[in-house]
């Protein structure tokens, strides 16, 4: 086995064995059903992160001299905006979600921007706009798709428990539990000439673990705001 490939399937392991991924947010997030109070302010605490998922990867794409990675990053960004359609883009899909939790137009016009997400979106546009390309790649390709399809299953076995809300209102989280893995594919695919060599891997495992872990505090900000007895 070639030493780029033994090293992207140790952090594919590395990835959907991070903490993150068990974190207590999760677990407390499915111990129970969620009213619909609740699925509100989940909506609304984590909008600001859905609107900026993409930017990364545009930056990533912008700092990239690689063409390949270019269009993975690009393929990767026409899918978020629908497609050439706004009205299905990833966004306007959550928003679809937030209007079933009783989410008004005005209340997505400042939502609260908890701290933690605050840190996530720094640490995320510093590393997807520095000099360290591959760094900045392996942080919204590999970290950013990697680990959804169990992240987002966890967030929809919690958010189906939510009164009067249906897999249509649910699309976002249900088509990227697919879709994610065709992402994470591409991006590794495309990644995998650079991964045999030691400096190269460093930069990847940076990138990835950067985001990762700034992760885990996003989501102990969530479990504070939404379980404020443990906060």
């Amino acid at each position: 086995m070639s030493a780029a490939l033994t090293f992207m399937q140790q952090l594919k392991h590395d990835v959907l064995t991070h903490p993150f991924l068990t974190h207590p947010f999760l677990k407390q997030l499915t111990a129970q059903p969620l009213t619909r109070e609740q699925g509100k302010q989940f909506a609304l605490l984590y909008y600001p992160h859905i609107l900026r998922t993409r930017l990364y990867q545009a930056n990533a794409l912008g700092v990239t001299p690689d063409e390949n990675l270019q269009f993975v990053l690009a393929e990767i960004l026409y899918d978020e905006y629908g497609n050439g359609d706004l009205n299905k883009s990833h966004m306007a899909v959550y928003r679809k979600f937030m209007r079933a939790v009783g989410v008004t137009d005005n209340e997505m016009i400042s939502p609260y921007m908890m701290p933690e997400l605050q840190g996530y979106i720094d640490t995320m546009m510093r590393i997807s706009q520095g000099q360290n390309w591959l760094a900045a790649v392996a942080a919204v390709g590999i970290a950013g798709e990697w680990p959804i399809p169990p992240y987002y299953q966890t967030l929809l076995d919690a958010l189906r428990t939510i009164p009067n809300v249906t897999d249509d209102d649910l699309q976002l989280f249900i088509e990227h539990i697919v879709l994610d893995i065709e992402h994470s594919g591409m991006v590794e695919q495309a990644l995998i000439t650079y991964a045999g060599d030691k400096n190269a891997q460093e930069q990847i495992r940076h990138g990835v673990m950067l985001n990762l872990n700034a992760r885990m505090v996003l989501l102990s900000g969530l479990q504070r705001e939404m379980f404020s007895e443990l906060g």
